[in-house]
């Protein structure tokens, strides 16, 4: 088709590279703060569970960005590709809201564990 001007892959390199860089900054220290929040015994099912978590966000901002990518509101790729990252920005922001009001300081267990008796005194 003589007149249709597709765009070049240079188009797609600011969001690709800020998304890099946002997973990379915030990946690792994410990880170890879940995991540093819960004792040694649950340390299995924390790793599952926040890999599982992670995972299902991965699969929705993908869903989220494809879909708009390929309905093609807008008439060019290039809008396209911008609204998809601003639609992932602000579901970003939203998480960001979200993580805000989670508490600083985790709340001691409803059941502690009984305290061990004192050793009988020698003498």
């Amino acid at each position: 088709m003589i007149g249709i001007k597709t765009p070049s892959a240079w188009v797609f390199a600011p969001g690709l590279l800020l998304i890099g860089l946002g997973l990379g900054a915030m990946l690792t220290p994410s990880v170890n703060i879940v995991r540093s929040s819960f004792a040694e015994e649950q340390q299995g099912e924390i790793s599952g569970l926040s890999r599982s978590v992670s995972n299902l966000g991965s699969c929705l901002g993908t869903a989220i960005a494809g879909t708009i990518l390929v309905a093609g509101i807008t008439a060019t790729p290039e809008r396209s590709y911008g609204l998809a990252m601003i639609a992932l920005a602000v579901v970003g922001l939203i998480g960001l809201a979200a993580a805000v009001f989670l508490p600083a300081v985790l709340a001691p267990p409803a059941a502690a564990a009984p305290a061990a008796e004192p050793a009988p005194a020698r003498g």
